[in-house]
């Protein structure tokens, strides 16, 4: 339906005379075949679009041979029903869709890509966001860890355990002065902590408050209760077990400067400026023609 209006508002106005009028974009029509017309402006991006030089002759003639025989196959696809081919309808779509968007909303993208964001609105940004800039300290623990249950016997077992291999530890100089040694060898055989187990007993860094399971909370716990790194705490008894853990080195509390995230910030911006844009292109377009649907 909207092809064949497309169709009716290109056809040629008639003067009384039988020549063809002025079109409906106000440019002199140049030749027509049935229902199909071709004006100045249509010549004019065929010259353009085929690179065939100024508009005169013979590439004018040239043009209106070649817009003529276009014509003809026009006008005879819509002889042959072909405006309602669903091929035809949707490549017609999309080259209308296409056109209206580069038309009207392309030069506001390319407006916001071309314009630079003033900086106190980006230090508006950067200080909103402060918080994804911020990096908490972070300390590198090992464990020795054991769980009893609740089997009152066997806690006591392994609290003397534990408490065995933190003297070993204590009388053990050269380990003491190796913070980034871990528990080395005691973690073979005094920890129930599989992934750990075999390396030292480290279990990689901790933040003192964060979205951890149980078990890392009662560590990161213990761990930011140590002084320095190299410390060793006693032998605690949480629920989730009995923990001895080891302090093994800090990442400190950072923050990135607002000079090093300044151009992330700009692209963000601009990318947000694109999607309201956009959104607002397509509102407009919402607002004004509702999609009526209609039940067979």
């Amino acid at each position: 339906m909207v092809l064949l209006a497309v169709v009716s508002a290109c056809s040629p106005k008639r003067k009384e005379d039988g020549k063809p009028a002025a079109s409906a974009a106000g440019q002199a029509v140049l030749l027509s075949v049935g229902a199909v017309s071709v004006n100045q402006a249509d010549l004019e991006y065929h010259l353009k679009e085929s690179n065939s030089g100024p508009n005169r002759q013979p590439h004018r003639d040239e043009a209106l041979d070649a817009l003529g025989s276009r014509a003809r196959l026009v006008q005879a696809a819509i002889d042959a029903g072909l405006l309602e081919d669903p091929s035809v309808r949707a490549e017609f779509s999309r080259v209308l869709a296409s056109r209206l968007k580069e038309r009207d909303l392309s030069p506001r993208l390319r407006a916001i890509a071309d314009a630079e964001i003033p900086e106190v609105r980006l230090r508006e940004i950067y200080t909103e966001k402060l918080s994804t800039y911020k990096s908490n300290e972070k300390r590198q623990a090992a464990v020795l860890w054991l769980n009893p249950g609740k089997d009152p016997e066997r806690a006591n077992q392994y609290l003397k355990k534990l408490k065995e291999a933190r003297e070993w530890f204590l009388q053990n100089k050269d380990l003491q002065l190796h913070p980034e040694q871990g528990f080395s060898v005691l973690a073979v055989d005094y920890t129930e902590h599989q992934p750990s187990r075999f390396k030292n007993g480290e279990v990689g860094w901790l933040e003192r408050d964060s979205n951890q399971d149980a078990w890392n909370k009662a560590v990161a716990e213990i761990l930011f209760a140590l002084p320095a790194a190299g410390a060793v705490s006693e032998v605690l008894e949480r629920p989730e077990g009995l923990f001895l853990v080891r302090y093994m080195a800090t990442k400190p509390a950072s923050s990135r400067s607002f000079e090093s995230v300044k151009d992330e910030l700009a692209r963000a911006e601009k990318q947000r400026l694109r999607e309201a844009a956009e959104a607002e292109f397509e509102a407009s377009l919402v607002a004004r023609y509702p999609v009526n649907r209609i039940t067979p």
